[in-house]
């Protein structure tokens, strides 16, 4: 009796290394890699003024995004964790470049507010939601990567015409409104199928 309870005992703390080795491998993998150079890059962003340089790091950040997906879909690994880290290090790195330009004078506060709303939004919905144990859908939607797009152009606008920064917070706060509409009628169909079956 003693030898099959320890016999059980071994079995889970097995199985309990192997779940922790999962969640470590789809954690740990050379797309989520890739995602996560955004941090730095926006770090180097952000400390150098130089404006070829940072044309350089805006580059590899906008790089990283483009191949942070392809290398998922080629080595087969896209996974819920990296679907979640990929707008997660793109929202940061945009967030931060974006701080970079606050001091200069094209872009303001309200401008960065606009320019960020969608971000505002989904990361305020994901925390109330996790909050609340409400399973907040991550998939990306065309409506989220555009905005995506539009905030990465507008980026090197700021660096290359700032005087046409104007047009782009407009380009980006409609696209915003629009993803964000979208992003809640997603949510609202969820949660009423998901009250449905229970």
């Amino acid at each position: 009796m003693g030898g099959s309870i320890r016999g059980i005992g071994s079995v889970e703390k097995v199985n309990e290394v192997q779940a922790k080795t999962a969640r470590r491998s789809t954690l740990i993998t050379v797309p989520n890699l890739v995602s996560a150079l955004r941090l730095p890059i926006a770090a180097a962003f952000y400390a150098i003024d130089a404006l070829s340089w940072r044309g350089v790091l805006l580059f590899l950040g906008a790089l990283t995004d483009f191949l942070d997906g392809k290398l998922a879909r080629h080595f087969g690994v896209e996974t819920r964790t990296g679907a979640m880290i990929d707008p997660l290090f793109d929202k940061l790195f945009v967030t931060v470049a974006l701080a970079a330009f606050l001091s200069g004078p094209y872009l303001g506060w309200q401008e960065f507010i606009v320019l960020l709303s969608r971000d505002i939004y989904v990361g305020t919905v994901f925390v109330g939601g996790t909050a609340l144990g409400i399973n907040v859908p991550t998939q990306a939607r065309a409506g989220g990567k555009l905005v995506t797009f539009l905030q990465l152009v507008t980026l090197f606008v700021l660096l290359l015409a700032p005087e046409r920064t104007g047009l782009f917070v407009v380009a980006v706060g409609v696209a915003s409104a629009i993803a964000i509409v979208d992003y809640t009628a997603v949510g609202v169909l969820g949660l009423r199928g998901r009250s449905r079956a229970v």
